[in-house]
């Protein structure tokens, strides 16, 4: 009781801020929840909050559809036969960009192969993004987040979050939070290295 008499201020100030984000990412769940989710998760052996997995098994994902910034057309019915890597992300989140040097390795090391990396933006439409992307070095595709991928994989609540598709365009993974290089490289190894 002590410690909420002294800390009252700054426990409100983080209520409020955990509020925000969490009506603008869309989450229902409770401004605490999200802000000790912040606090109290758990942490790998380098000190950086782990990420959660959800092993979907093989899921039909209803057909999806995008268009990149540079005009491409990316949908289920042309990344079938790949294995796909969807990576939901927004130039304010620094996880995010924290991720991105890992999936610019990932593209450079598979550059010929059946791999699809996209990364889906969330950033608000009326916002530039390709300065950023430029600055990165992000040599993947870059899309904004549109109804179609809400129908096929349901709505994002966190960011990083990343989707694996197997080569027949079913969910293998859905990776929530920092995932690491190796983590994302092995698992693209192993649905490559499946026949279909």
């Amino acid at each position: 009781m002590d410690f909420i008499k002294r800390h009252w201020s700054t426990l409100i100030l983080i209520t409020a801020i955990a509020a925000y984000i969490g009506i603008s990412m869309g989450s229902n769940q409770c401004p605490m929840c999200i802000a000790s989710d912040w606090v109290f998760v758990g942490k790998d052996e380098t000190g950086r909050s782990g990420a959660s997995t959800s092993i979907i098994g093989e899921t039909e994902a209803a057909p999806w559809q995008l268009v990149s910034l540079q005009g491409e057309e990316l949908s289920s019915l042309n990344t079938k036969g790949k294995v796909c890597v969807l990576v939901y992300w927004a130039s304010w989140c620094a996880p995010c960009r924290e991720e991105i040097p890992s999936l610019v390795a990932l593209r450079k090391e598979y550059q010929n192969s059946d791999l699809a990396i996209i990364g889906v933006s969330l950033d608000e439409n009326s916002k530039s993004i390709d300065t950023f992307v430029e600055s990165y070095g992000i040599n993947y595709s870059i899309a904004r987040n549109n109804e179609s991928l809400d129908e096929a994989f349901g709505p994002v609540r966190y960011i990083p979050t990343i989707v694996v598709l197997g080569k027949e365009g079913k969910v293998q993974q859905r990776y929530t939070g920092l995932v690491g290089h190796e983590v994302i490289r092995s698992q693209v190894e192993t649905l490559l290295a499946k026949n279909v």
